[in-house]
């Protein structure tokens, strides 16, 4: 079966879980982005570096999932090259709000469209407890 990582024009990445720390499968699906380019992105671009634990196994923040997202925005939606983007990602400034506690807890509060029935109360609570980070979010 093959995924499909291509961009959606609506809502391009899934929403960010609620994690500290998240392992290269899951960044890859969180960015649609294969975990092999986000090996070479870790040589390419000084400022992603994640975790390494035993095994050598990478561990990102929330705060590398959203610059990993601005990478791949650079590079396949606005068409800068891996040097170009270097350049923009040199900015600190513009690292730092990229990657701004505010735009970690914007990405989590998007929700994700289903089409797919439901299938238990899971969901439903799921989605519950989704509205109401939301509205913690609204009221602060």
């Amino acid at each position: 079966m093959v995924e499909n990582l291509e961009n959606n024009e609506h809502n391009p990445f899934p929403t960010l879980p609620h994690k500290r720390y998240f392992a290269i499968g899951e960044v890859s699906k969180l960015c649609n982005v294969k975990p092999h380019v986000l090996r070479y992105w870790e040589q390419e671009f000084p400022n992603l570096s994640p975790n390494t634990r035993r095994g050598n196994r990478r561990y990102y923040q929330p705060e590398e999932i959203l610059l990993i997202r601005k990478i791949r925005e650079l590079l396949y939606d606005e068409g800068y090259t891996i040097q170009g983007a270097k350049q923009k990602l040199s900015n600190k400034q513009f690292v730092k709000d990229t990657t701004s506690q505010e735009q970690i807890q914007k990405a989590q509060a998007e929700l994700p469209l289903n089409n797919e029935p439901l299938t238990s109360r899971e969901p439903v609570e799921n989605l519950k407890n989704q509205l109401a980070d939301i509205l913690k979010i609204l009221k602060s």
